[in-house]
């Protein structure tokens, strides 16, 4: 029984230098539901005792509490990254179609827009124009990233990016 659910719209397949990824078997539209992460939370030290294979397939939560999908891969966790997605985040597990998506286009998001720390950081092969050459979990804190995804971002980055934009005097530990 799977934790992670993958639209019947997409499949997962093997991809060059990625390993795999997903890509549509049918027409998506803008805001359809691609990928529900599901999984168990746990605290970083525990997330840090998992093989490295199982945490690249988890998503940051908070600062200290990640969701670890199942031990074995599921059709959900190959939505590679992109520098240039075609999905985004709504809310903290669930990714929608930024745009419409073409068959054999491959599913992708910015992992910006959901990690904070170095867990999962990579040499980008995106292949885009704009890539950036490296993911890390500071990309979050690119202006130009904050621009271009504002609303696609998981509310633990959308907090933290608040919680930034305060003057120094004023910042709290929680943005409402």
């Amino acid at each position: 029984m799977s934790v992670s659910y993958l639209t019947p719209k997409a499949r997962p397949v093997l991809v060059g230098a990625a390993g795999r990824g997903s890509v549509a078997v049918e027409h998506i539209k803008t805001g359809e539901v691609i990928v529900a992460f599901g999984g168990r939370a746990m605290v970083r030290d525990e997330f840090d005792l998992l093989p490295e294979g199982q945490r690249a397939r988890s998503i940051q939560i908070e600062d200290d509490l990640y969701l670890s999908g199942a031990p074995e891969p599921e059709p959900a966790d190959f939505i590679n990254h992109s520098c240039q997605p075609n999905c985004g985040l709504s809310g903290a597990t669930v990714l929608l179609a930024m745009r419409d998506i073409e068959p054999g286009e491959p599913l992708t998001y910015d992992y910006a827009t959901s990690d904070g720390s170095d867990y999962d950081e990579f040499d980008c092969m995106c292949g885009v124009d704009t890539c950036r050459g490296k993911v890390t979990g500071q990309d979050w804190m690119l202006p130009d990233l904050q621009l271009r995804y504002r609303g696609w971002f998981s509310p633990y980055i959308a907090n933290r990016i608040a919680v930034l934009s305060q003057p120094s005097g004023q910042r709290r530990a929680f943005a409402y």
